[in-house]
């Protein structure tokens, strides 16, 4: 029985995504061992085939505190700087695991640098996830908004960019040239690679090799979408925060006919005023998938961070976006959602009005060209060869089963 190490950035809008390839992988002879935190573990419930491993306690005291710094949120630099410094933290962990488990295959978060190290060392075959789009030469020249935001960074927190390159010089002493630079992160590279969208709305989807493999989203829903959709839903994942931000948004719906969905992602640091709870406003710490999903189904409306995992359900169940970004690579997807034409980036600051979100709700509420369009992005999602296909192509390639 051959054995597959599965190698997480541990962060909801990843793992989600990957479980779907896990269980699908469960369901073939091969052992699969799958590491991220364990507050994850719940995601998998129901999946048999499967062992789940930790990440260090040492790690997740690291993680929660990066995660709680907004300063790095905001700068595509800063975020680079996150991954070269968690693989620095998890590379005597993982090196150890590696060496122990002896696996056939390694499935490797692009994002999960130290996953790519332990593979390149020990010479054992591996191949890519990505949970979003990737980030190429291709995806450059078909984004110069991303190519800005890059530059724009490179400049205004270039100490992280020193910060990194130290660690790289650092791995590259004690394990040689086997870590990703930071153009090739988010790169193919040649390699068996995973992308959760379909081609059509990848950037240049149709220029890249067959080596990649564009599988749809990581959620498939083929029923009736309601036609007459009576809510405005306001989410920004599991990570972003903020104390006026929800405030705006609620006001900014005010009187316009329809029922207001509030979901904190289970972020205890986001706060609103009472005084703003409305009988048509309904607020939760937390939804399950199962109710996020059911109440995107019914919205018209989604006023999102713009996470890939939340762009993607939305267009599934054709809902326009208005994505406010929180982090760099939200601020990239919002453009490409407004380049798709599914909706709009609407860069809210701390002291945004209500008058001018409002505005912006009403004008795409309206839009009807946003309408063809999420259906366009809809059928491309609904056509892609999906998990269980693409599990196939990994034994085809990698002989696994």
């Amino acid at each position: 029985m051959k054995k597959i190490l599965f190698i997480s950035l541990p962060i909801s809008g990843h793992v989600n995504p990957q479980s779907n390839l896990c269980k699908e992988l469960a369901e073939k002879d091969v052992e699969l061992v799958y590491y991220t935190l364990e507050k994850y573990f719940d995601k998998f419930k129901g999946i048999d085939n499967i062992k789940l491993r930790k990440y260090p306690d040492s790690f997740l005291t690291y993680y929660n505190q990066l995660a709680n710094d907004e300063s790095i949120q905001s700068q595509f630099m800063a975020l680079i700087y996150v991954f070269y410094t968690f693989t620095e933290n998890l590379l005597p962990f993982i090196m150890e695991e590696v060496s122990r488990e002896k696996p056939d295959l390694i499935i490797c978060d692009t994002f999960a640098l130290w996953g790519k190290v332990a593979a390149r060392y020990y010479k054992i075959p591996y191949a890519y996830f990505y949970s979003s789009f990737m980030g190429d030469s291709i995806v450059m020249k078909k984004s110069p908004a991303m190519v800005r935001e890059l530059i724009k960074s490179a400049i205004t927190a270039f100490p992280y960019v020193l910060k990194f390159n130290s660690i790289i010089k650092r791995v590259e002493k004690k394990y040689g040239k086997v870590i990703d630079k930071p153009y090739k992160v988010m790169s193919h590279q040649g390699k068996f690679t995973m992308v959760v969208t379909s081609k059509e709305f990848h950037p240049g989807g149709n220029e890249y090799p067959d080596t990649v493999n564009f599988i749809g989203p990581a959620h498939i829903d083929r029923g009736v979408i309601p036609a007459n959709k009576n809510t405005i839903f306001i989410s920004l994942g599991t990570i972003c925060f903020s104390d006026t931000f929800w405030d705006t948004c609620i006001e900014a719906s005010k009187d316009l006919g329809y029922n207001v969905v509030v979901s904190f992602g289970g972020n205890t640091n986001n706060k609103v005023d009472p005084k703003n709870l409305q009988d048509n406003v309904k607020m939760y710490d937390n939804l399950s998938l199962e109710e996020y999903r059911n109440v995107l189904k019914q919205s018209v409306l989604f006023i999102s961070h713009g996470g890939f995992n939340s762009i993607s359900d939305s267009i599934l169940y054709k809902t326009p976006l208005i994505v406010c970004p929180r982090q760099a690579e939200q601020i990239t997807n919002g453009k490409l959602v407004q380049q798709y034409g599914c909706g709009i980036l609407f860069r809210a600051t701390k002291n945004v009005e209500s008058a001018a979100l409002r505005k912006k709700i009403v004008e795409v509420i309206a839009n009807e060209n946003i309408k063809v369009n999420l259906e366009k992005y809809r059928q491309s999602f609904l056509n892609s060869i999906g998990f269980k296909n693409i599990v196939d192509k990994l034994n085809k390639e990698f002989d696994l089963f």
